[in-house]
């Protein structure tokens, strides 16, 4: 495998060494490490296994399927066999655990049923929630991270540029979306979009022409989609690419690990003043974040700014959705998941901090015409805010 690019042992170790910090500040023994992206985070692997991070001294990585992989894509020195689930109890045995009296678990994202189980192997054990400390150990990027995340752009920004000599009048919403997905995974996608949140899921991508963008559905975004199935609900159906139409685009690329999220509305012709004029406050919301946006500025007050100046323009009711489909934020973190910290929400009011990076996405919503919308990534730094994403913030306007 040795086209793959691994994590750099620097950069697990500063993770490590930064949790451990934090569970030595909350008086906990150590950490179990169950979901698949935090073991990556602190072991650079995703192999079935399970982390113990301990408050002080070497992890241990605990593998079912694959060893060799495991360690051949981990820095981590102690990576052992685990037979199967039952036999974690004797490896945290060999590891001192007759004396763990506090574990810290996610519990935001470890099934009842594992808790449980954990629970009745290890009776003595008091189990605490660590997957906030987790999540905002993540919202802050490391340069390796933040490199990782412009690779994602380089690959979002080229195929928006390319399929703007693709997309024709009458091809159907999913053919748009097919050609996205070819080149996302020629230039290196990972195939997969994650999100941490309970039952949601991300496609590679929302293409949304005409009524279609005003679909509502189960997402926890402004916009939907009809999809082609109700088993999926989200994203391209069968409809066709219309004239005078918004087409609304989100796209996503994960390269080793992380994202980009990017939204532009395309257009065969034209469309009307009206909207026209909606994309250019969404514009100009980006114009007041830039402006506004430096580190100790708390998110919360982002939104509320952003949500003003919607309202201002008369475009309250289509702010982030509409009716039942409106979302009670306009920004959300991206790294390894798509729904990291920090939120751009109203009751997020943590300030922004260096080496945060957050997707941004002014959407307005307009039944029975469509989306508008521009979505870019931003990274925070010392004097203000750096944009990742590559792409004009304009109109795409489609020749032919």
């Amino acid at each position: 495998m040795t086209d793959i690019e691994n994590v750099p042992e620097v950069e697990v170790q500063k993770r490590i060494s930064r949790f451990q910090e934090i569970l030595a500040k909350k008086n906990l023994d150590g950490a179990l490490i169950m979901q698949n992206v935090d073991i990556f985070y602190f072991s650079g692997t995703i192999q079935n296994s399970i982390l113990f991070l301990p408050q002080r001294g070497e992890p241990c990585l605990m593998v079912q399927k694959s060893l060799d992989r495991a360690r051949e894509e981990s820095p981590l020195k102690n990576i052992v066999p685990m037979n199967n689930r039952k036999s974690l109890f004797q490896l945290i045995g060999e590891l001192d655990g007759d004396n763990f009296r506090s574990v810290g678990i996610e519990m935001d994202v470890l099934p009842t049923s594992y808790y449980l189980w954990l629970k009745e192997h290890l009776p003595t054990c008091q189990f605490v929630d660590v997957s906030e400390d987790i999540r905002r150990l993540r919202m802050i990027k490391s340069p390796y991270e933040v490199n990782q995340i412009r690779k994602a752009t380089e690959v979002v920004h080229w195929g928006f540029m390319k399929l703007g000599e693709i997309i024709k009048e009458g091809m159907t919403e999913l053919e748009v979306d097919a050609h996205l997905a070819f080149m996302a995974r020629r230039n290196g996608h990972m195939g997969i979009m994650r999100m941490r949140a309970w039952n949601q899921e991300m496609t590679i991508s929302h293409v949304l022409s005409g009524e279609n963008g005003a679909v509502t559905t189960f997402l926890n975004s402004p916009h939907g989609g009809t999809g082609n199935t109700p088993a999926m609900a989200q994203g391209a159906g069968n409809r066709r690419l219309r004239r005078n139409e918004p087409i609304g685009i989100d796209y996503g690329v994960g390269i080793n690990g992380y994202m980009s999220d990017q939204f532009r509305t395309f257009l065969i012709g034209e469309i009307s003043p009206d909207l026209e004029r909606a994309h250019d406050c969404c514009v100009r919301i980006h114009e007041m974040l830039q402006r506004e946006a430096r580190p100790g500025v708390p998110c919360s007050n982002l939104y509320f700014l952003s949500r003003g100046l919607a309202q201002k323009e008369g475009y309250g009711d289509f702010f982030m959705g509409y009716g039942e489909g409106q979302v009670p934020f306009i920004g959300h973190g991206i790294g390894l998941e798509i729904d990291e910290y920090p939120l751009i929400a109203p009751r997020f009011s943590q300030e922004l901090k260096e080496g945060m990076v957050f997707a941004f996405e002014p959407t307005l919503i307009f039944p029975g015409a469509g989306v508008i919308g521009v979505e870019d990534d931003y990274l925070v730094t010392a004097s203000g805010l750096e944009r990742l994403t590559l792409t004009d913030q304009g109109l795409i306007r489609i020749r032919g």
